[in-house]
C-alpha cells in the first residue's frame, strides 16, 4: 500500500501490538525514521547514530569508539552502527549536549548541591556512561568512581569515556 503526504496529516507510532493485528517490532525500514521533504519529493530515511546521540542529549561521536576489546578479549574493528543504536536505546536521556537542561542533569545538580563536601558516584547498570556524565559535569572529572554494566560495547564505551586513572 502505498501513502501519500502532503505535509497535513499525522500517522500513529507503529508500535509491537497495532501492525495489523500481529505483534511484532518494526523493522529497519520503519524505525528510527525523518521525514526530508525537497522540491521533487518526500523522503523518509532512518536517523544516523549521531543523530540519536543528539536526541538522547549525549556529545556527538559518544558512542563512536573506533577500535574496541570486548571481556573476552576479542577485538572490534569499529563501533557498527547497531552496537550504536541498541547501546543508545537503551540509555537515559541525559540531556548534557542540551547545555544541562535534561532531567537528570537538574536531578544531579540536586543531588550534587546537598552535599558539604566532594562526593563521588558509583553507577550501576551503567549502560554508557549517562549517569556518570551529568555526574561529573557537577562534580569535576573523576568524581565517578565506578561503573557495572553487563553489555560488551557500553562497557567499552564507558571505559573510553571515563579513563581509570
Amino acid at each position: 500500500m502505498q501513502m501519500n503526504w502532503d505535509g497535513t496529516q499525522t500517522a500513529p507510532t507503529l508500535t509491537q501490538n497495532n501492525a495489523n493485528g500481529v505483534q511484532r517490532m518494526p523493522n529497519k525500514e520503519n524505525f528510527n525514521a525523518v521525514i526530508e521533504e525537497n522540491e521533487m519529493e518526500t523522503v523518509v530515511r532512518r536517523l544516523t547514530p549521531t543523530e540519536c546521540e543528539r536526541l538522547q542529549g549525549f556529545p556527538d561521536g559518544w558512542t563512536d569508539i573506533g577500535e574496541w576489546t570486548d571481556t573476552k578479549g576479542k577485538i572490534h574493528k569499529e563501533s557498527s552502527d547497531s552496537a550504536r543504536y541498541k547501546a543508545l536505546g537503551n540509555s537515559i536521556a541525559v540531556g548534557y549536549a542540551n547545555n544541562g537542561s535534561g532531567f537528570w542533569m537538574v536531578l544531579m545538580k540536586r543531588i550534587s548541591a546537598q552535599y558539604e563536601r566532594h562526593a563521588t558516584l558509583g553507577s550501576l547498570f551503567d549502560g554508557i556512561g549517562g549517569f556518570p556524565l551529568a555526574w561529573e559535569f557537577y562534580n569535576g572529572k573523576g568524581s565517578a568512581r565506578w561503573a557495572s554494566e553487563i553489555e560488551e560495547f557500553p562497557i567499552a564505551v564507558t571505559k573510553v569515556r571515563f579513563p581509570e586513572e
